[in-house]
């Protein structure tokens, strides 16, 4: 007869919830430190010129929604009062 493969023991201890969660916050910290590395960081004048230009491109949006927003309630309101009688 022909012998039955044993199965593989295993070698090392299996780890409990707590150890594996900790390797993997772990690994994680570690992944995440040296990612945080290749960052490109702005300087101050950088930074300062985004800024403004983000909250000039906002304002500006701002402006055209509320324009519409003015254009729409009046065309609504006509519309209303046309079709009220």
């Amino acid at each position: 007869m022909a012998k039955k493969a044993q199965a593989p023991k295993a070698e090392a201890k299996k780890q409990n919830w707590l150890q594996r969660q900790w390797n993997t916050l772990k690994t994680w910290a570690h992944d995440m430190k040296v990612e945080l590395k290749k960052v490109h960081w702005p300087k101050r004048d950088e930074l300062v010129k985004a800024c403004v230009s983000v909250l000039l491109c906002v304002a500006i949006v701002g402006v055209f929604v509320w324009v519409l927003d003015g254009l729409a309630a009046a065309v609504i309101s006509a519309l209303l009062r046309l079709f009220q009688h």
